[in-house]
């Protein structure tokens, strides 16, 4: 696979005098906050011991240019150092360096480097794991083993990744995306919100915040070190970090927010519990738990004001979180199961532009390619019953991205690299012994509707992706 990091290293016997400008390579990214940059780096444009924010100035000063490469200004450098310091960026810094100018636009293009911000990216963790201090490093991260950096890909250009750092430094599991926010579990197992484009983070309650099954283990000066777990009747402790990889099914919000108060929803505990928080919240509320040891919710969505979760038997509820009192709301909307219990992989809810609520449910079919067939039905509220709607004409031309996403409909019309009348899902999360036993599915994947065929996203299928906790998520930025 021919993979690009924007951010990539570089020897620098192979780079030009133009890049030497200052004597040396910086690789402080642009826009960095000071407090992130080493003493090394702040003897690069600035010395004083309150630094202030680092620009291009910083990085290249004008006085020391020289020779043929020196100019008048920034937009008159040379397009072949505008590439070479193009690479040295990672994707927000990379995004920001083709809204400068024209020429320095005209330079980003040249590299085919950075694809259109507003397409859907396929967000995972990087697979090398941070140093664990004197061990031996693994080869690949295991289930909760921290990373620094997560990789993006695009489908403009799907064979090229690209590499965003965490603020915090490192990240356990992403737990979803929702209204251009990536939802990650970070070192401590917390949630955290995070804007990869614009670097922007908001922290939402702690995992000690869940106190009907997370309890604090504190050391002797007081800091949290690990972490009780109670479930199923038995107590185990954990590692500060090790819940964050497998705790959260996945997280949704009510809506972005920058746009104002915002409301999340999680479940987790394998999909046994709800609970709700706000951003800024110092704890969760449970709403719901799941008692019987076959049934576990599949997936929720916020839909017109509500947020909607449906289980693997195909029950129904909704909540809504509003009013002086902010109590939560339930609504009982299908209580009795379907029949596709025993053969389903799982299923998903699709809030439309047009209004309607779908369910997707992805069934093991063994008459079909890979195993994977497709049905969809649409929410009828008056009846308080799922409709069967025509596969080829339920997204109506739009296309789907499914899995811990939310918001996943998009416009063909607005997105014409996507396809119409498709779905594009992650590795769904597997909890059945017949799902594993019979599922064929690895990687990231696109079933056509129209032609009932399941196929790889990426040409190279996408990267090694786990089905007991995948870990990858699709992401289209706010727009």
């Amino acid at each position: 696979m021919a993979a690009l990091n924007l951010r990539r290293r570089h020897d620098s016997g192979s780079i030009p005098l133009p890049l030497l400008l200052t004597g040396r390579i910086s690789r402080i990214p642009l826009f960095r906050s000071p407090s992130s940059v080493s003493d090394e780096e702040k003897t690069i444009g600035d010395t004083s011991s309150a630094a202030p924010p680092i620009s291009l100035d910083d990085e290249f000063p004008k006085a020391t240019a020289m020779g043929p490469y020196a100019s008048a200004g920034w937009s008159d450098l040379p397009i072949d150092l505008l590439i070479r310091i193009l690479h040295l960026l990672e994707l927000p810094e990379a995004l920001a360096f083709h809204a400068v100018c024209p020429s320095w636009r005209s330079a980003s293009v040249a590299a085919g480097g950075v694809p259109p911000r507003r397409t859907p990216w396929l967000v995972s963790l990087a697979e090398e794991p941070l140093p664990a201090g004197d061990q031996q490093r693994p080869v690949r991260r295991g289930l909760w083993d921290p990373t620094a950096t997560s990789e993006l890909r695009n489908l403009v250009d799907a064979e090229k990744t690209f590499q965003v750092s965490f603020p915090w430094g490192q990240a356990v599991a992403c737990c979803g995306a929702s209204h251009g926010w990536l939802i990650m579990a970070n070192e401590l197992s917390d949630l955290v919100l995070y804007n990869p484009f614009t670097t922007a983070s908001l922290s939402l309650p702690p995992i000690t915040g869940f106190a009907s099954c997370i309890e604090g283990v504190y050391g002797d000066e007081g800091n949290v070190v690990g972490d009780r777990y109670s479930c199923y009747e038995s107590d185990s402790v954990y590692d500060v970090r090790s819940l964050g990889g497998f705790f959260y099914d996945k997280v949704v919000l009510s809506g972005s927010p920058s746009a104002g108060p915002a409301i999340a929803l999680s479940m987790h505990m394998d999909g046994k519990r709800l609970s709700f928080a706000r951003v800024g919240d110092s704890s969760w509320r449970q709403v719901s738990v799941i008692r019987r040891s076959l049934d576990s919710y599949a997936d929720c969505v916020y839909h017109r004001g509500r947020f909607y979760v449906v289980t693997m038997e195909g029950k129904l509820k909704s909540w809504g979180l509003s009013g002086p009192e902010d109590r939560p709301r339930k609504k009982t909307i299908i209580a009795e199961g379907d029949d596709y219990f025993f053969e389903l992989i799982t299923r998903y809810l699709v809030s439309t532009p047009w209004g309607h609520l779908l369910q997707i449910r992805v069934v093991l079919d063994k008459y079909q390619e890979h195993y994977v067939r497709v049905d969809v039905d649409r929410l009828d509220l008056k009846s308080s019953q799922m409709v069967g709607v025509s596969p080829a004409k339920a997204l109506r031309g739009h296309a789907a991205f499914l899995g811990q996403n939310s918001r996943g409909i998009l416009s063909v019309d607005k997105f014409p690299e996507v396809r119409p009348d498709c779905i594009y899902f992650t590795t769904p999360r597997l909890r059945g012994d017949v799902e594993h036993r019979h599922n064929q599915w690895s990687g990231v994947k696109v079933y056509d509707l129209r032609s009932r065929k399941l196929e790889d996203a990426f040409l190279s299928g996408g990267g090694h992706y786990g089905t007991i906790c995948p870990s990858e998520v699709w992401f289209t930025p706010s727009l």
